[in-house]
Order: structure tokens, then sequence, then C-alpha cells
């Protein structure tokens, strides 16, 4: 089944309107994005009547739909057929959404799938079950029966998986504890030096030390002005998290980050929202605190 999936593809960036830079536009808990190039083929009734079909590939996608990116116009409100190519899968799709890719010019279409029952990207999307303990989300495959399943770690598996780049979980599909892996393979942060961050209050550290995991992993950040960014990222916790980056975010501004980060695998993107800032000591850099939006 792994091996039907595609890798990502890099560098998109997005339009300023794009509905992913709006807190009110989307329920993150209620249905995760994963990153993901798959081929795909759109077929349907144009508005003049005559049957067309059309190949293209996903830029995203989800447990309700994806973002594709076709070769013709597709309208709002339009439906759709939609088959991943290479795999005896397709289902009933409505477009719901339109933008441009600033990079390379392409149009794409955000689709919602009419009957979510149907798996159309063999990636189980579990429900948010258990969130209260969790610390990172990450897309895992078992190495036992080949299950992809978006997972959500808590402290002690999410240090493992960053450390060992792997994890003991129970897998449905086995009915037991097997290996989980990224779905291509290892992956390994880039060592870097985590600026110190200065705490005056004693009993804060205490407590942030015991909530937080104290981590040196890499992220990406999708923002529409300033791109695709790979930053280092220091702290995890169930609220939001630690990153240190070299461009000025306001304090406020949404912005999209997936967590663990790598250009061989498919990546989840989360919306968070920046609620604080601190100078590095060099100055070079700026941490910032980040909440994920419920």
């Amino acid at each position: 089944m792994a091996n039907d999936l595609g890798n990502e593809s890099s560098g998109h960036v997005f339009e300023a309107d794009h509905c992913s830079t709006s807190p009110l536009s989307k329920n993150l808990r209620r249905s995760e994005r994963v990153s993901l190039d798959l081929r795909v083929r759109v077929s349907g009734t144009a508005e003049r009547g005559e049957d067309f079909s059309g190949e293209g590939h996903t830029v995203d996608v989800s447990h309700d739909g994806a973002a594709i990116i076709v070769d013709r116009d597709l309208h709002i409100g339009q439906t759709i057929k939609i088959r991943r190519v290479g795999v005896n899968k397709e289902a009933l799709a409505r477009v719901v959404e339109y933008y441009k890719n600033n990079a390379s010019g392409a149009r794409v279409f955000g689709i919602t799938l009419a009957d979510t029952r149907v798996n159309l990207w063999d990636i189980v999307f579990p429900t948010p079950a258990g969130l209260d303990k969790a610390v990172l989300r990450a897309l895992l495959r078992c190495v036992a029966c080949g299950r992809l399943e978006v997972s959500y770690l808590n402290e002690f598996e999410s240090d493992l998986f960053l450390n060992h780049n792997s994890v003991a979980r129970l897998c449905a599909q086995c009915n037991g504890w097997t290996t989980w892996t990224r779905p291509y393979g290892d992956f390994a942060a880039t060592p870097a030096e985590a600026l110190e961050s200065n705490v005056s209050d004693s009993q804060t550290r205490n407590r942030r030390s015991h909530e937080r995991l104290r981590t040196e992993t890499v992220g990406c950040v999708r923002h529409p002005a300033f791109g695709n960014e790979v930053v280092l990222v220091s702290n995890l916790a169930r609220e939001g998290l630690s990153f240190y980056s070299a461009n000025q975010y306001p304090e406020g501004a949404y912005i999209e980050m997936a967590i663990p980060y790598t250009s061989k695998a498919p990546n989840i993107y989360s919306l968070v929202r920046i609620v604080g800032t601190r100078k590095g000591k060099d100055g070079s850099l700026i941490e910032y605190r980040a909440t994920y939006l419920m």
C-alpha cells in the first residue's frame, strides 16, 4: 500500500487569501491535512454538458478531501469523479475552493469527498480521542502490515520517535504491538544549537519542564508572505510549541507548521498562532511561541 504513495512536492507557496491562513475556515482537529503528491485522474460533466477527463496530482489530502492541481478549469460547486492513478479507487467529490500557487502559478482546487467513508488515500485519520496527552502528530507506517496512520504521540512516544526515528505502537490491523516509522525511511534531524530561554520565575520553569518536551528537531513553516522555511523546534507541548526563525512573524499571525519535517516523506501541516516572541542571544534568530488552534 505504501508503495502507491508518491513523495511530497516541496516549495508550495500560497496566496494570502488561501483558506488555511484563516483560523475560522478549518477545524484542524476534525481532519488533519497531509502534504502529499498523489497522481489523480479527474472526470465529470462541463458547464456546456460535455464529458471531460483530466490528469493532475494532489497538493495535500485529508479524511474529508484534498487540494489538487489539474490540467483543466473547474468551478466551485461542480461535482467530479476523482480516481487515484495506479490504484483501483475512485470517489465522487465537490469543488469547494480555488486559489493560485504563487511559486508556479498553478491553479489549485479544494475538493471535499461526497462520501467520507471511502478511504481514497489509504491513510487512517483517527478521531481526535486521547489528545489531552498528545504533543506530536506525524504520519507513520506500520512495518508489519504497511498501514498508514496519522498518529498522535504522547511525550514519551515523541521522545523515542524524534531520537530513534521509530516507535512501538498498537496496530489495529495487526491486532498487537508493532514498530512504526515514517513511510519513506528514517528521518534524522539536522543538529543545531538551541538558544537559551531566560526564565526568571523558578516555579514557572519547573512547571514548564514537566509539561513540555524539550527537544531539538526540524519543523517547516508555511506562510503566504515568506513561503516555506525550515526551522529549529525546541519545545513541544500539548497546547503549542517554540521555534527559532530569522523571519519576522508578527505576534498574532497565523501560520502552518509541520513537525517533524523532512523533504523525503509526507508531512502534516497544522494551523498555529504566534503568541509571543523573544530575541536570541546573538540577535540573529527570534524565538517564537505558538499555540495550536483547536
